[in-house]
């Protein structure tokens, strides 16, 4: 059930919703700069609350380097914050359901201090097992453990071998989120087209057709709508750049969906989008290293407050989006190994906008702005 947000506590969820956004939104440019022909999908939410139980660990140049990085104060002010917000985005109904489960891996005879376990499990809800990393085991219980989080959409985000021998512990994030259209797509519209690609050449999709009155606007650099979800707080925003215009034009529009500066009128739109299944997983390490935590994967990583000698093998995430006309079914786990060593108005007149190229997508809260979702599509 979801709670509702205090007056007074507003300011301060604005303060890590923003941050949440900004650095999910460091990420996507990043990953997507690294693959400019390729589908990115994340979880801003996920691999930002990965990070904040890595920030609660956190000492020294370590801790500096998150605080700059997440753009966020000390961890004690920010977990109950963090747990408020956690209760705010779950919710289960008939229509629609998020949830987001975290656990804590600890390896054989590793002794973790107190506060950081406390930290993880009252703040991040998240549970404790202990598990032989040296087995072939440990990977089976951890990929079973995603699949359940995931509502069965992420079977594998580890792989037999992947822990190195010295592995002390992981922390693995998940969140599962299934909605359906308040405007449904008619199924017997939905037709093969060309979609075109990067650069040149096309693909045929199964294009998906509407026409309904939607939140909407459109400048020089792009058109943007969103679409809501049956009986939801969240919706789906989507950015398709102008013909000649790039995804560097547009991008900041997903940091934060229900920005006032964007304007949105309520518009009817004739629409037309692809149906989808994206599959995407990464490692996160040159990632969060060029966003400026350096000292993770090095010797000079500071995790003395998890544990001492402490330093992060690596920081994997997997995402998996479907699209089709009924509504949006999407998951995303991350996973960090560690080892010893280290609008309102009047509608406007009916547009069309064809979603035949290249676009910018979010799944977003309408009350918040926090960003669940986020992706560069360049091949549905």
């Amino acid at each position: 059930m979801q709670t509702t947000l205090l007056p007074s506590d507003k300011d301060y969820w604005k303060h890590i919703v923003t941050s949440n956004n900004q650095f999910g939104l460091n990420v996507l440019k990043t990953l997507a700069m690294a693959s400019p022909s390729a589908n990115v999908v994340i979880s801003p939410t996920s691999i930002f609350l990965t990070a904040c139980m890595l920030y609660n660990g956190a000492g020294g140049n370590t801790y500096s380097e998150f605080a700059n990085t997440l753009l966020l104060p000390k961890p004690s002010e920010i977990n109950p914050w963090n747990r408020q917000l956690l209760n705010y985005l779950v919710m289960s109904k008939p229509d629609h359901e998020v949830s987001i489960a975290s656990a804590l891996w600890f390896g054989q005879g590793v002794r973790c201090h107190e506060g950081f376990v406390n930290s993880a499990v009252e703040s991040y809800s998240a549970s404790l097992y202990g598990v032989d990393f040296a087995s072939p085991e440990a990977v089976e219980q951890i990929n079973f453990w995603a699949e359940n989080a995931t509502n069965g959409k992420i079977t594998r985000i580890v792989e037999p071998g992947e822990f190195p021998p010295d592995s002390a512990f992981a922390i693995t994030n998940a969140i599962y989120f299934f909605a359906q259209w308040q405007s449904k797509f008619i199924a017997e519209l939905t037709k093969e087209e060309p979609f075109y690609l990067v650069g040149s050449g096309s693909k045929n999709v199964m294009m998906m057709n509407t026409a309904d009155n939607f939140s909407y606007k459109e400048d020089e650099n792009a058109q943007i709508i969103k679409l809501p979800y049956k009986q939801s707080p969240y919706f789906m925003q989507i950015v398709l750049p102008k013909v000649g215009r790039s995804f560097g034009h547009c991008i900041e529009y997903i940091k934060n969906p229900i920005s006032t500066a964007i304007n949105y009128a309520p518009t009817k739109v004739n629409l037309k989008l692809p149906r989808m299944e994206i599959s995407f997983g990464c490692n996160l390490n040159s990632t969060f290293a060029q966003l400026g935590m350096n000292d993770l994967f090095t010797p000079a990583c500071d995790l003395s407050l998890i544990t001492p000698e402490l330093r992060v093998a690596f920081i994997k995430h997997a995402a998996k989006l479907t699209v089709d006309e009924r509504g949006t079914e999407v998951a995303a786990v991350t996973i960090t190994g560690g080892t010893w060593g280290a609008a309102p108005g009047t509608p406007a007149p009916a547009v069309d906008m064809i979603v035949n190229r290249p676009f910018l997508m979010s799944i977003a809260d309408s009350g918040t702005g926090q960003v669940l979702f986020s992706g560069a599509i360049l091949q549905p």
